[in-house]
């Protein structure tokens, strides 16, 4: 019978990356190398010299899944990632799955056999935790994801602290005098639920009411905030846990007569570009993409490049980067 290094990865219980190492010579943990050899003697495989050098060089291919590639926290880290490889010698692919669980396990299918690992940046994909067969494609491939932690055998969570960059920035307005502040709250996903929550708990420590609005469209700042605008004419602070949100919301607190900066603050979340095009310029909590995104691509190559690696949580905090809307 014959077979490819894609069988004896699968039969062996491994990635192709680390049949990779093996077949040239590289290190292997002594458990699975033992399975591979193990393999290899029964199929009676023998590598040409042509072969271990398509092993050696046409893998290096990362699988990037992304919720929503329009979102500006998706779009920079899909662009630092790519770039920080591609230095390494890798390639890209960029799945972007729009959060639909069928369009996440379509994508696994189809990449898990073809790629030295993934990245997965969002909280978003810790629901693949619930699908035991979803987690079987990707078990012996390095992963890498953000605001998470993955039930697989190489995972090595990357996490930034939403939930006090939203809390900080909440504090930050309550010391300004701020008392009627609401929080738009975008998605259900663990790390909106962790945004909202310190939202609350600033909030709670001052005595201030609590006031949360949801929408499950990015540009729905605008409508949600006519809404809050009308619940409470005193309105004097609004936070959201995404800048395109937050500036839809300073276009309707503006068209209300409602001075943003003066009369009511506004604070985003990302401090993406977009900040600087708003008028007045937005307030945001830098959640730090750039030096996320670095660490998981550096976290994704040490993985693959080296079969004994540290899996424990690298955790980064945000930063509030004041501008005109507060």
């Amino acid at each position: 019978m014959k077979i490819n290094i894609y069988d004896i990865a699968k039969e062996a219980d491994t990635s192709i990356s680390t049949v990779s190492r093996y077949l040239n010579n590289k290190n292997v943990r002594p458990e699975t190398k033992k399975r591979i050899e193990e393999v290899i003697a029964k199929y009676n495989y023998k590598p040409s010299a042509i072969a271990k050098g398509l092993v050696a060089h046409s893998l290096k291919t990362v699988a990037v899944f992304v919720v929503d590639i329009r979102m500006p926290h998706y779009a920079n880290a899909a662009y630092y990632i790519d770039k920080k490889l591609a230095i390494n010698g890798y390639r890209t692919i960029i799945c972007n799955t729009r959060g639909e669980l069928t369009s996440i396990v379509k994508y696994i299918e189809e990449v898990s056999s073809q790629v030295d690992g993934i990245i997965f940046i969002g909280s978003i994909f810790n629901e693949i935790n619930r699908f035991p067969d979803i987690l079987a494609n990707i078990n012996n491939i390095p992963v890498v994801i953000t605001n998470g932690k993955l039930d697989v055998n190489r995972c090595k969570p990357i996490y930034v602290d939403d939930q006090k960059g939203i809390y900080d920035a909440t504090k930050y307005l309550i010391n300004k005098g701020r008392k009627n502040i609401a929080y738009i709250q975008y998605s259900n996903n663990t790390s909106a639920l962790k945004k909202a929550e310190g939202y609350k708990q600033a909030m709670q420590e001052a005595n201030y009411a609590a006031n949360i609005y949801h929408t499950n469209d990015l540009f729905g700042g605008y409508e949600v905030t006519q809404k809050l605008i009308i619940d409470n004419k005193n309105i004097d602070g609004v936070i959201s846990g995404e800048d395109l949100i937050a500036i839809g919301a300073i276009r309707a607190l503006e068209n209300a007569g409602i001075k943003v900066g003066k009369d009511c603050d506004v604070i985003g979340f990302n401090d993406s570009r977009y900040c600087e095009l708003s008028n007045p310029t937005l307030t945001a909590i830098d959640n730090k993409i750039e030096e996320s995104s670095l660490a998981a691509a550096d976290s994704l190559k040490d993985m693959i490049e080296n079969e004994e690696t540290d899996c424990e949580p690298l955790i980064f905090n945000c930063e509030l980067k004041i501008k005109e809307s507060a």
